[in-house]
């Protein structure tokens, strides 16, 4: 309260383009302004102070990237085009539509739009105006949610450190004594060194001002570091490098569990995908990870997942959704990159530091870079 000038001047356009905020650009953040900070925040499911820190602008810049897909205008009944099929593709996402991407607001779009209004408390108009827009933000990004697709992260707190002790650091203890200088596991061990240090979480190019990146962001970003351009969309990793044959996901018969099947043949840097959904209308892949190898006797992916410090953490047990959700295991790393004792390295990325925890352990850092292999 009582702050002025350019920043704030921004902030109430942001706001208002969101729906939260209807009065008068005037640069001055008092009680009108400070009400319309705690309404968003509300509608995020962030701590509700009214001040806005990295974390409400991180949720704000999500919030306005998404309202930007879906274009200026609203959308109702009779609407038409990309910015609808976007909207049907993100509602068949949430398991709320599932007739055809048309891109034409008819009677099923709109009830699919109550619905969404409905679970999220809103108006029930079935139209997609600011609010509505930013609360599918909220639902798609994960801000507030378990989903692994594109997790969340808060400031470290006990309870998440002491999970990232117990679960993520035995692994990495292991991948570091066992760690034999390939270009794979290299790679591997960049991604752990963004899980101990970065914030990950969505966000695309406002990456090195925010921290946010979202789990397909998150695999670009460290084959990046490497001298690879490969997609930072998720949907489109179904043709990024080579399909690893006979890597699958079997149900284990009389039992609701899976199990990861040809785990022999898969490589460190091999990539992960999986569906968009839970829901029976599987329409792309919606979740990406990247395979470190073997620790401990169990495969180990890490991805984007809430819970965690830095939402990066590894997983290792495939019986529920990273079991019943995976499509296949793709391959970008050439032959040479898996042979020992080879040696790269890159620069540091810019991560903010309240997102910051320093391990107590070296890390395992790449050096000499390069281009490609």
């Amino acid at each position: 309260m009582g702050s002025q000038g350019p920043a704030v001047n921004l902030l109430q356009k942001d706001l208002t383009g969101l729906g939260f905020y209807t009065n008068s650009i005037d640069g001055w953040f008092g009680p009108k302004t400070h009400d319309a900070v705690v309404s968003f925040q509300k509608s995020q499911g962030l701590k509700v102070d009214g001040l806005v820190g990295p974390i409400t602008k991180a949720a704000l810049n999500a919030a306005l990237a998404q309202a930007s897909d879906y274009g200026a205008q609203d959308l109702a009944l009779g609407s038409q085009g990309s910015a609808v099929s976007l909207l049907q593709k993100d509602l068949t996402g949430l398991g709320l539509y599932t007739n055809s991407i048309d891109g034409w607001f008819g009677p099923k779009t709109h009830d699919a739009v109550v619905s969404f209004q409905k679970s999220q408390g809103l108006k029930l108009d079935g139209l997609v105006g600011p609010i509505t827009k930013a609360a599918l933000n909220k639902a798609l990004t994960g801000i507030g949610s378990s989903s692994p697709v594109s997790a969340s992260a808060t400031v470290p707190t006990a309870a998440s450190i002491s999970h990232y002790n117990n679960h993520e650091k035995p692994v990495v203890e292991s991948f570091r004594a066992n760690f034999d200088g390939s270009l794979a596991q290299t790679l591997v061990g960049r991604a752990i060194w963004y899980m101990e240090y970065g914030y990950m979480k969505y966000g695309h190019t406002k990456y090195p001002s925010t921290g946010y990146i979202d789990c397909s962001n998150f695999v670009s970003l460290v084959y990046k570091d490497f001298g690879y351009s490969i997609t930072s969309a998720a949907k489109n990793y179904g043709s990024v490098g080579v399909k690893v044959g006979g890597v699958y996901a079997k149900k284990i018969p009389g039992s609701s569990k899976y199990t990861l099947v040809g785990i022999e043949k898969l490589k460190p840097g091999d990539i992960f995908t999986f569906w968009n959904s839970d829901q029976p209308a599987r329409t792309h892949i919606g979740h990406v990870a990247i395979y470190m190898g073997v620790i401990n006797g169990k495969p180990c992916i890490i991805n984007t997942c809430s819970g965690n410090p830095t939402a990066i953490g590894i997983i290792n047990d495939f019986s529920y959704w990273y079991g019943s959700s995976l499509i296949e295991v793709r391959r970008v790393l050439p032959t040479s990159a898996f042979t020992a004792g080879n040696i790269i390295t890159d620069q540091g990325p810019v991560i903010p530091a309240i997102y910051q925890i320093i391990p107590d352990k070296a890390i395992v850092m790449p050096k000499d870079l390069r281009t490609g292999f």
